[in-house]
């Protein structure tokens, strides 16, 4: 059985893996963070707090507040990659459907879970993969600009949080997925959620210059605490050079501004919240998903 399982996600992996278009769209919202950044959003935020500085008597530190947005945006990035990748991977549950595949499986003498079981592993090993290639990029990014300030931990913390988040929008995704019939349906999906995700979680702009609304909604995208957790590990190190430059006030309304703490309905939460958050997701998504399967599974006997 654990054979059978290893060898279909294996597949649905080869899948995913082999088709180049595919993995293209699974980072182009990582990457139009990436573009937004160096065409125009890197020199306005770097130009924006300068001037706040110049402002209030203070000079220097370019290359720490330069380290400061370059970090921002890679935890942009991650936190996207994160989203799309597994939404392109679960691609392969909607195409399997549509060729008659799903059929074909349930009608074999195999377990009714182990496809599902293996569609969902398939997409947290695709998210994984593609996460920690882009993971490399982002630390290999920081140490070629100057703007590397992470410790050890900060490297570690971010690694937990690329797999937690990859299991959070895994289990979102292929619960929201398995409802869909159409191809038509999925590229629907995946067009409206790769252009607006990267708006909810923070990574075009800071989640606090819209609106107190908008604010309250991102609350409630897994998304928005796995940006929040990427800022954090990114940030820091960058946030306590600035403090030991400018004064621990300046770096705390930096660190307001740019959101490294969410505020959850009042009350600031930092990265053991949100860490509860995503895992609460995970149990929550995991759980209507096993309980929307059997449902299936029993439709179909019936």
């Amino acid at each position: 059985m654990t054979y059978m399982l290893a060898r279909q996600t294996l597949r649905n992996l080869e899948i995913f893996l082999k088709d180049k278009a595919n993995i293209f769209f699974a980072l182009l919202a990582p990457l139009i963070v990436l573009g937004l950044y160096i065409l125009f959003l890197g020199r306005i935020q770097t130009d924006g707090i300068l001037s706040s500085l110049q402002a209030a008597g203070l000079e220097g530190g370019e290359a720490q507040i330069r380290a400061f947005t370059v970090s921002w945006m890679l935890a942009g990035v991650l936190s996207s990659t994160c989203i799309t990748v597994p939404l392109c991977a679960c691609g392969i549950m909607v195409q399997d459907r549509k060729r008659g595949i799903c059929a074909d499986l349930l009608a074999s003498p195999v377990p009714r879970w182990l496809s599902q079981a293996a569609y969902f592993l398939s997409v947290v090993a695709a998210g994984l993969v593609i996460g920690l290639a882009v993971f490399a990029v982002c630390l290999v990014w920081l140490a070629a600009s100057g703007s590397w300030f992470l410790t050890a931990a900060d490297v570690f913390g971010a690694l937990g949080t690329l797999v937690l988040s990859v299991l959070s929008s895994a289990t979102l995704l292929v619960f929201v997925v398995a409802f869909l019939k159409t191809e038509g349906a999925f590229t629907g999906l995946n067009v409206i959620l790769g252009t607006v995700i990267g708006f909810f979680i923070g990574a075009y702009m800071p989640v606090s210059m819209f609106p107190a609304g908008i604010q309250y909604f991102t609350l409630f995208v897994p998304g928005s605490y796995s940006a929040g957790m990427f800022r954090n590990f990114f940030m820091r190190g960058t946030l306590e050079k600035i403090s030991d430059l400018f004064g621990a006030p300046f770096a705390e309304s930096l660190a307001q501004q740019y959101t490294l703490s969410l505020n959850f309905f009042g009350t600031d939460i930092g990265i053991p919240v949100m860490a509860a958050m995503l895992a609460a997701s995970v149990l929550l998504f995991g759980a209507a998903g096993a309980i929307a399967a059997y449902v299936r599974a029993k439709s179909h006997k019936n």
